[in-house]
């Protein structure tokens, strides 16, 4: 049998303990492109970002952006299959590692960074508030009144906008992003805060409801971002790339053909070398 004096043995302590955390670090991207699959959750109820459309298909402009992930990493928009959430489970299916990454009309704030791991973000916007039209506010201090109901969905950030600004009004708060939109057509609510593009989708929609023009300026900007799980470098530059070309790169004539698509503008910044497409 063969002996081993203390150095070596040492040494080869040493290189299995090296070896067993790079084992386990095998990176999300090496592990999607050997299952030659991308999961990712979203929503199916948050148009024109994710939805289901009429022929039941999942749909939208987040639903092309993860589409368009799948194509580049694996060669077909069709690898891919989606995990549909609800608010409360956008964070816990990431992190239980359930979904390669999430998707999902999410605003960056510091104590969700502290949870999940953000890419730059997809889709800038401000918050805005949508109003039905036959209440008759013109400003946001309009619908500071009692006889008002203001929703949004479930977060202490909502919360916190409708305390500080419109503390007389009742609130509703929904997980469902469609719930918003439902509650104000119906007359359960007066006015949502929703992201600036998804109102102005709504506003083109729906005749009855009118985005007030100085919710963006009070309200303050607001980043959507694709999420993951903390701790992996090499998945997160994969996803970070794509987006980064896609807002600001050799990819921004596509990104703005996709934003003219299901917001029917362009969308910000404007680039001074790139015409508007009709």
């Amino acid at each position: 049998m063969t002996k081993f004096g203390p150095h070596r043995v040492w040494a080869l302590a040493l290189a299995l303990a090296c070896a067993a955390p790079a084992a386990a670090q095998e990176s999300r991207l090496d592990v999607v492109v050997k299952r030659d699959k991308l999961i990712v959750a979203t929503y199916s109820t948050a148009p024109p970002l994710a939805f289901t459309d009429d022929k039941g298909q999942l749909v939208g402009f987040e639903v092309d952006i993860a589409r368009l992930i799948a194509k580049d990493l694996l060669g077909s928009a069709d690898k891919i299959e989606f995990i549909v959430i609800q608010s409360a489970g956008r964070f816990p299916v990431v992190l239980s590692g359930r979904a390669d990454f999430a998707i999902a009309a999410t605003t960056i704030y510091p104590e969700r960074a502290a949870k999940v791991a953000f890419t730059t973000p997809y889709m800038d916007s401000g918050t805005a508030v949508l109003v039905r039209r036959d209440a008759n506010a013109r400003t946001l201090a309009d619908l500071d009144d009692e006889k008002f109901t203001i929703t949004g969905q479930n977060n202490p950030q909502n919360a916190e906008r409708a305390k500080r600004f419109v503390p007389k009004a009742k609130t509703v708060w929904f997980d469902n992003p469609s719930e918003l939109l439902l509650a104000v057509k119906s007359g359960r609510a007066t006015a949502m805060q929703t992201d600036s593009p998804v109102a102005d989708y709504f506003a083109l929609q729906n005749k009855d409801l009118v985005v007030l023009p100085d919710m963006i300026e009070k309200l303050g900007v607001a980043n959507n971002a694709i999420f993951i799980k903390p701790g992996d470098f090499t998945w997160w530059l994969f996803l970070d790339t794509v987006v980064k070309e896609l807002r600001f790169g050799s990819r921004y004539q596509e990104y703005t053909e996709m934003y003219q698509k299901w917001f029917g503008k362009d969308p910000p910044p404007q680039r001074f070398y790139i015409g508007k497409t009709k």
